[in-house]
This record gives structure tokens, C-alpha cells and sequence, in this order.
């Protein structure tokens, strides 16, 4: 049995609770007053969302931007270099993510669990949820081919 992991971080509405496990299925829950519940599954490559129990389609293009669509709002995960994003709800940029190296580490399973974000004006509760469960379960930036191909033999050599 896994130990459900916590971490509470300070977000724009308030204080953001992160619950996750990492084994053997890896599940993030992203809950706080006033924003609705995200359920993510992280993956950089192929990880889900839903919110408030609904499913959110999700894609991924070859420049690495994921897309979620949420009613009738587009949001972008758009990254910028290997540790940073931008987030975009319809085109409108709505904040910039940061990321650390130990989101690439081998064994890593949340890609972006030490990620930090500023958030612009003019953002709600909405935004909040679907940006912070978009940077957590899919990370801040994009590692790129030639760290992709070292990870890769790490990975499996390991």
C-alpha cells in the first residue's frame, strides 16, 4: 500500500492542496476553496485529466504544447525551454511555469511537483485548477531530444 503524499501551496484564491501518490499508479488531486477539484494522471507523454469527475480531453503536438479543452475554453501548455511554459486560456497568455531539474530525474513520476507558477491578472478559480493540474501532470517545459534519449537509456538501464 502507498503513502498518500501532500503539499500544500499558496495560490491565487488561496492555499492549493495537492494530494498524490506515486506507486503503483500515480494520481494527483488538486483541491482548494473556491477552485474546482482536478484529478490528473501525470505523464509528460499521455496523462489525463478530469474535473469535478467530468473528463477533459487532452492532446499533445510535436513541439510538446498540450492542449485542454475545458467548455468552451482552450487551454495551452506551451513550453518555452527546458524548465519553463507559458499557459494560455484561448490564445491570452495566463501565467508563466517554472520548473526544476529534479522533474527529469529517472523515476521521476510528476513531472512538474516542484514547478512554480505566476499568475496574471484577470484569471478564475477555473484557470487556477486546470493551469496548476495542466504543470503538474504534464511539467514546465520540454526536455528536449538529446535529455529525452539520455533518460530513455537511464531509465532502462537502471
Amino acid at each position: 500500500m502507498t503513502k498518500l503524499q501532500q503539499r500544500v501551496i499558496e495560490g491565487p484564491f488561496g492555499p492549493i492542496q495537492i494530494n498524490y501518490d506515486r506507486r503503483p499508479s500515480v494520481v494527483a488531486r488538486i483541491q482548494g476553496a473556491g477552485i474546482p477539484t482536478v484529478t490528473v494522471v501525470p505523464d509528460r507523454d499521455h496523462g489525463a485529466m478530469n474535473i469535478n469527475g467530468h473528463n477533459i480531453p487532452t492532446s499533445r503536438t510535436r513541439n510538446r504544447t498540450r492542449t485542454a479543452v475545458v467548455g468552451d475554453r482552450s487551454y495551452e501548455l506551451r513550453p518555452t525551454s527546458l524548465r519553463r511554459a507559458e499557459l494560455r486560456r484561448n490564445g491570452t497568455l495566463i501565467a508563466h511555469a517554472r520548473g526544476s531539474f529534479r522533474s527529469y530525474a529517472p523515476g521521476s513520476t510528476i513531472p512538474g511537483r516542484d514547478a512554480g507558477i505566476t499568475w496574471s491578472q484577470g484569471i478564475d478559480p477555473t484557470d487556477v485548477a486546470i493551469g496548476q493540474a495542466m504543470v503538474l501532470g504534464f511539467g514546465a517545459g520540454a526536455p528536449g531530444v538529446i535529455l529525452r534519449t539520455v533518460f530513455f537509456w537511464v531509465d532502462n538501464l537502471t
